[in-house]
């Protein structure tokens, strides 16, 4: 969908109408897809302390700045626990994973990736979603 608004603009309103339609789902759906990019690099950002790290348990809250995370437990593909804050104690440069977590919240208000965690319901909790194991395409640009 490329319609300028110099087009736009020249459409009657039925065209309009799908026009509008048509680009309200595309920036729908790129939100909710960035904000499930901002929670996986979480996890991403996580794995540099601990390399396994697969899921990660946190508490979403509020302050002055908006929407905050604090990190709970970090688990592994098979669900071993790598991290938990109560036998760990905090979790070094916490802000570095957290701070993607918030930005999945605030980027896309009304979605975002994560779900209830299995341990606590009121907690809240992001897995990496399963690699498979075929050859991947890469998006334009990504070898430069």
């Amino acid at each position: 969908m490329s319609t300028t608004v110099q087009e736009y603009m020249t459409l009657n309103s039925t065209q309009r109408d799908r026009v509008r339609s048509a680009v309200r789902d595309v920036a729908v759906r790129t939100n909710e897809r960035y904000a499930d990019l901002l929670a996986a690099e979480a996890v991403l950002t996580a794995q540099a302390v601990y390399p396994g790290i697969h899921r990660l348990v946190f508490r979403l809250g509020d302050d002055v700045t908006g929407t905050t995370a604090t990190l709970v437990a970090a688990y592994d593909r098979t669900g071993g626990l790598l991290w938990h804050v109560d036998r760990d104690g905090e979790w070094m440069n916490e802000s570095q994973v957290t701070d993607y977590l918030a930005a999945a919240v605030d980027w896309y208000d009304g979605h975002h990736p994560f779900t209830d965690a299995r341990e606590d319901k009121h907690l809240d909790e992001y897995e990496l979603p399963t690699l498979d194991t075929a050859a991947r395409a890469q998006p334009v640009g990504a070898d430069r």
